[in-house]
């Protein structure tokens, strides 16, 4: 049975061996800044005895949640092959968010398949960004940061 401490040990030594470094927020999910985009990789128990590594990446904030979005983010939003887009209301209809997710197990985990599904997932969330904002309005994840 592979541990969630392993996992996290083996995902930080291979992206500092890539990018040189790794960052940890206050929850403990890696952050990885790529140009626009911000992923957070949580890392945590999957069932009875795995190990799952789920790439999150927050790209619009205060958005108002209407038909045109939910359809966008139900049709537009789910065409790329790693990650997709969701839409999280728990703020309220005027205040939701959009985020790009990918999930993949990491029990068995290797270093091209993560590194693969990092720049996959980052650079599709940084393609995706601008067009959600230019369309629906509402805060580039961030930009409140700089």
């Amino acid at each position: 049975m592979t541990s969630v401490a392993d996992v996290k040990e083996k995902v930080q030594r291979i992206i500092s061996g890539k990018f040189g470094s790794v960052r940890l927020d206050d929850e403990g999910r890696i952050v990885f800044p790529y140009k626009s985009a911000v992923l957070f990789l949580d890392i945590k128990s999957f069932g009875k005895e795995g190990v799952r590594l789920t790439f999150i990446v927050p790209m619009v904030t205060k958005l108002r949640i209407s038909n045109e979005l939910c359809r966008w983010v139900a049709i537009e939003g789910q065409k790329t092959f790693f990650g997709s887009c969701r839409l999280d209301d728990s703020n309220g209809e005027n205040d939701g968010w959009v985020f790009f997710q990918h999930t993949i197990l990491g029990d068995d985990l290797d270093e091209s398949e993560l590194i693969n599904a990092l720049v996959l997932v980052t650079t599709g969330a940084n393609e995706l960004d601008n067009q959600i904002h230019d369309r629906f309005g509402g805060e580039l994840f961030g930009d409140d940061e700089d």
